[in-house]
């Protein structure tokens, strides 16, 4: 009983949004892009949302406010819809028919005859009473609200699919303490018999008496204590007691507490470790606390539960969130996960990933569909991409070269110039490992907006082909998306005819130019043939940034300049 689609409008910063959900999926996407916004709609519906309607829900700021004067109690009401749905006829059991089904009947057959449920979620303020009045419906096959009968099956379903949610602020002093959500069910629900609790309680107390016998100043302490009878009425024996440890297995349970050994050997409470041996000690809490509940408490038949994890990779080493991974993929249940880690989503399988962003103001999804690149493309962009480069699927643009040489000058055009490629969302991608053309099918299918430059050769006229049938939107402003080295064959000769030939020149090595150079200075050719002399590329890049940075912002190229420019303008463009 898969969720696979979850549906809001007017819910914080989401205007409008439909989001496809699978088996697993992975949120990505810049600050303030709906990420946490998409995980407490699941809350919502899932946690907080009660048949009796008495527990809150939302509060005037979960209201989208789309403007400086926007008001809670004029704006559009939210609106949060959860379709389940059969992946394949008949894949719901006989147990889900039979808790969501009967009288109340809230299961619902698609056109193909696959089994759906729908729950909708509405809150809107009210102007008769000044407050928010939130309610919910099942809907029928044409999405319109079932009879009133059958909103109490949302306990079933919530039974059924229950969600179980980690948030990316994890306190492992607070999350193993007696009264966390997690720690508490394991520290409450003691399994040891009366008659082995009262054999325990009659050894604590014998070792607590030699302790305060050995210790000696508690005697005078507990003496100069009882007198406290005098004045007030109190048991008749025994009126105070010095604990040094505690006396009782309930209070013994209540501080317990989990130590690790630190590098030195030494057991300290975890709240004493690093950030991030707390946090993914907290991770591996949740995922036995999710293991027990399930066994335990939930108790009943074909309940599966909704994961969600927000940030899992917070305060690990890149290492350890890579391995992470395998703990998270093992967690029961369907998972519905948000991260910032490049190194996290090399582990994920590309379909899973859901990129949100922003475009008019408006929170957009972006996906690679399982067709959109052959199976040879899709293993290329997986291993030049997902699996060495994740951090590529964070980027507002892609400004795309054919190899590292561009990307070297690229960078160090920009800091000539004085704009922060990084800082405004743009990274260089070299292509031609792989194939420009599905470097931009999956930039378009993500919403990464690219700027390509590219050679006047027979490879490079190609690429520039296959860029202007991937340039997005309507009219097709390929000037925007594509640059060209006009009459160069490729960078080097490009840039030795703009103003770095007495670096080719320096670098050239004597036998090369011996067997290569066949023109004089003056001719027009000299430029191409003394760069076909350089030994390392990589080297003379490094040398033009160089000369770049003495030359100052008018000695960058001017098709360089163009390029990082554009890229920026579409970085920033909302």
């Amino acid at each position: 009983m898969l969720l696979t689609r979850l549906e809001i409008e007017n819910f914080r910063g989401i205007r409008s949004l439909d989001l496809a959900l699978g088996g697993t999926t992975v949120l990505i996407g810049e600050n303030n892009s709906g990420k946490t916004t998409i995980l407490h709609a699941l809350r919502a519906c899932l946690q907080y949302l009660r048949s009796s309607g008495k527990m809150p829900v939302f509060d005037e700021f979960d209201f989208h406010l789309d403007g400086v004067s926007a008001d809670p109690t004029t704006a559009k009401p939210i609106s949060i819809t959860l379709t389940f749905e059969e992946s394949k006829l008949g894949e719901w059991s006989e147990e889900i028919e039979r808790q969501l089904g009967g009288d109340a009947n809230i299961v619902m057959l698609m056109p193909d005859d696959r089994s759906r449920v729908q729950l909708r979620l509405t809150s809107e303020f009210s102007t008769v009473t000044q407050e928010i009045d939130t309610s919910f419906d099942f809907l029928d096959s044409t999405g319109k609200p079932l009879p009133g009968k059958s909103r109490g099956r949302l306990s079933a379903l919530q039974q059924l699919r229950p969600l179980f949610y980690l948030s990316a602020l994890r306190d492992a002093g607070k999350e193993f303490s007696r009264t966390s959500q997690f720690w508490s069910p394991f520290v409450k629900n003691s399994q040891i018999t009366p008659t082995k609790k009262a054999e325990i309680e009659i050894q604590l107390q014998a070792i607590n008496a030699e302790i305060i016998e050995a210790h000696g100043t508690f005697k005078d302490i507990r003496e100069h204590l009882s007198k406290v009878q005098d004045l007030v009425a109190l048991g008749q024996h025994d009126v105070v007691s010095v604990d040094a440890i505690p006396a009782r297995i309930f209070d013994m349970l209540n501080r317990t507490q989990v130590s690790i050994a630190s590098a030195t050997g030494a057991r300290l409470p975890i709240g004493k470790h690093g950030e991030g041996t707390q946090s993914l000690t907290v991770l591996m809490l949740f995922d036995a606390f999710l293991r027990s509940e399930l066994g335990r408490k939930q108790g009943v038949k074909d309940s599966q539960p909704i994961v969600a994890l927000e940030e899992p990779e917070a305060h690990l080493h890149p290492s350890a969130v890579r391995a992470l991974w395998k703990t998270i993929r093992n967690i029961k249940g369907q998972k519905l996960i948000a991260t910032h880690s490049g190194d996290l989503l090399s582990e994920i399988e590309v379909d899973s990933i859901r990129r949100l962003y922003r475009k008019r103001n408006e929170v957009c999804v972006g996906t690679l569909p399982p067709d959109l690149l052959r199976k040879k493309e899709r293993q290329k962009f997986d291993f030049l991409v997902r699996r060495t480069r994740g951090e590529l699927l964070f980027a507002r643009c892609w400004l795309l070269g054919e190899g590292e040489t561009e990307a070297i000058l690229f960078s160090g055009a920009a800091e000539v110039l004085g704009l922060d490629l990084e800082q405004a969302g743009v990274r260089c991608v070299e292509y031609r490992q792989g194939d420009i053309d599905f470097f931009l099918e999956a930039a378009n299918s993500l919403g990464i907006a690219w700027h390509c430059l590219t050679d006047a050769d027979t490879q490079g006229l190609s690429d520039v082909k296959k860029a202007r049938g991937r340039v997005p939107g309507i009219p097709k402003r390929e000037w925007r998306h594509i640059s060209f080295l006009a009459g160069a064959t490729s960078i080097e000769p490009y840039l030795a005819a703009n103003g770095f030939l007495a670096v080719y020149e320096r670098l050239a090595s004597h036998q090369m130019k011996k067997n290569n150079l066949t023109v004089p200075k003056e001719d027009p050719a000299y430029p191409e043939q003394i760069s076909n002399c350089i030994p390392e590329k990589i080297n003379a890049a490094y040398a033009v940034v160089e000369a770049m940075r003495v030359g100052g912002p008018a000695s960058v190229p001017p098709a360089l300049k163009c390029a990082v420019m554009k890229a920026i303008v579409l970085a920033r463009r909302p």
